[in-house]
């Protein structure tokens, strides 16, 4: 008998990515952020050929327990990696915002580690039928993160503050919000800042998109979407036309497809259901890598709705999380001095794109939400967004025609996208 595989797992909830539901296989990478106290692992999240890196960040806490932030897809080598090259008890799983791909493996980390707490952001929903949390998660949360001002409302366990929170701080950034089964859903998502590393947590709303294709992403899958049409054989890995140049291809346009949806230089072939890239696909990769910025769809469709409130938790974060830090030396004497620290950067350890960060200034981070008191100062391309996320930002902010009015909600394009993405790529395999 074959030996277990240990990156198959089974995705018990149903989501717009890979598997959707049921079996499927993860490979997971650990990274030292911070030896023996901070570490972050990675597995890839797929949608049809199109791949990015998704992130877990795991502290060490000072009792030598682990502080587990947004766990990835349960398979035994996720786990282990924790459990054995990492090495202690997990004692808290947090679930940091709303979205599917950073809370549907909650539950599966609850089972494995039955007397953790489970801590979550406010604003938790279920769609389209209302889920009690206990159902979700299999237990009732340890508590909300933040307290009943920060939209907690009347969930359970809201304003109990964690027994970590004298090392992990936490701030709330309230990001707009959407109309869901016939109610108003706010979008939360919670920040964390481990002290003693100076090392900062996030999921959504900063990112780095790297130059260099990441370590997990499929051969296979580069290879497929770096051509130049859809028309074009799909080189086999290892043969001649499995070239870096065609590889890099294939992550930037993989980059371009994720951020846009319909980018500015995929247009239509010659042929029905044929696409080809156009000239000028790489100038607009290199318009949004290599730099800190809020990615195009969490910016227009989510931040855009109440800068104010991303405004105010950015101002915050640059105030109390890059400001000096104050110690008190004792010394042989008994005498005590105090030692102020300006902390020239931060590391931050994002869930999506490149991480983690080292050596962000505090300019860096501020630069990257610019755009929130001057739009034009940081545009995207608006050939890039014209075709695929305008329109649903359109339709969300209720500024669609009459003729788009058949296409359904905002929420319907958004999620109608996705799907979309895939199919474009059968042709030519």
């Amino acid at each position: 008998m074959a030996p277990p595989n240990p990156r198959a797992y089974f995705q018990r909830y149903p989501t717009l990515f890979a598997p959707f539901y049921g079996d499927d296989e993860r490979a997971t990478m650990l990274k030292t952020v911070v030896p023996n106290r901070v570490w972050c692992l990675e597995q890839n999240l797929a949608v049809g050929p199109l791949e990015t890196p998704l992130r877990c960040v795991v502290i060490r806490l000072r009792d030598d327990s682990l502080w587990v932030h947004a766990p990835l897809a349960p398979t035994e080598e996720f786990f282990e990696l924790i459990e054995r090259d990492v090495g202690g008890t997990v004692k808290h799983v947090v679930v940091p915002t709303y979205a599917l791909e950073h809370k549907v493996f909650a539950k599966d980390a609850c089972d494995r580690w039955p007397d953790a707490d489970l801590w979550i952001a406010p604003g938790q929903f279920a769609f389209p039928v209302e889920i009690s949390a206990e159902r979700i998660y299999g237990r009732t949360p340890a508590g909300v993160l933040g307290d009943v001002s920060d939209d907690a409302g009347g969930e359970r366990g809201a304003g109990r503050e964690p027994p970590w929170a004298d090392e992990i701080d936490v701030k709330i950034l309230r990001s707009g919000s959407f109309r869901l089964g016939g109610r108003d859903v706010g979008l939360r998502e919670a920040t964390f800042f481990h002290r003693p590393t100076g090392v900062m947590v996030v999921t959504d709303c900063i990112a780095r998109i790297p130059e260099e294709i990441p370590p997990l992403v499929d051969p296979e899958k580069l290879l497929l979407v770096g051509k130049r049409s859809t028309a074009e054989p799909t080189p086999a890995v290892g043969s001649p036309g499995d070239t870096p140049e065609a590889r890099l291809a294939g992550w930037k346009k993989m980059t371009l497809l994720i951020n846009y949806f319909f980018p500015e230089h995929e247009e239509p072939g010659g042929a029905p259901g044929v696409v080809e890239w156009t000239d000028g696909w790489e100038d607009n990769f290199a318009a949004i890598s290599g730099r800190l910025f809020v990615p195009p769809v969490v910016r227009s469709l989510l931040y855009a709705q109440d800068p104010a409130g991303v405004r105010a938790w950015a101002d915050s974060v640059a105030e109390d999380w890059f400001a000096p830090a104050e110690t008190t030396v004792i010394g042989e004497d008994g005498t005590s001095t105090r030692v102020v620290s300006t902390p020239a950067s931060l590391t931050i350890v994002p869930a999506h794109w490149d991480g983690p960060l080292e050596n962000v200034r505090v300019e860096d981070f501020l630069s990257a939400y610019r755009w929130l008191d001057d739009p034009g100062s940081d545009p995207f391309p608006e050939a890039d967004m014209a075709r695929g996320l305008q329109p649903v930002i359109d339709a969300v902010f209720g500024t669609k025609t009459k003729a788009d009015e058949s296409q359904g909600s905002g929420l319907d394009l958004f999620f109608s996208s996705f799907p979309t993405l895939a199919s474009r790529f059968k042709g030519g395999e």
